[in-house]
């Protein structure tokens, strides 16, 4: 039985494949770039809501023990 319905569609046991790290790496760069072109447009409150997007409470999660939680790929189901 699930203790809540979030239970259903995470697995906290998965273990971490180079397809998660690829998305992982993904998101980090596409942010980063975002972020780098609103402060070369001047848009300094854009820049700072893009690295708080991707800060988890102000640190950045990949130089920590943060944990990204993926969902199983159900489009991939047969």
């Amino acid at each position: 039985m699930h203790d809540s319905t979030l239970d259903l569609f995470t697995n906290p046991e998965m273990p971490e494949t180079p397809e998660m790290q690829h998305s992982i790496d993904n998101m980090s760069e596409t942010l980063f770039s975002a972020m780098e072109e609103s402060v070369n447009q001047g848009r300094h409150d854009d820049a700072i809501a893009l690295c708080e997007e991707w800060l988890v409470d102000g640190k950045d999660p990949e130089d920590g023990e943060y944990e990204f939680i993926f969902i199983p790929n159900f489009t991939l189901e047969v």
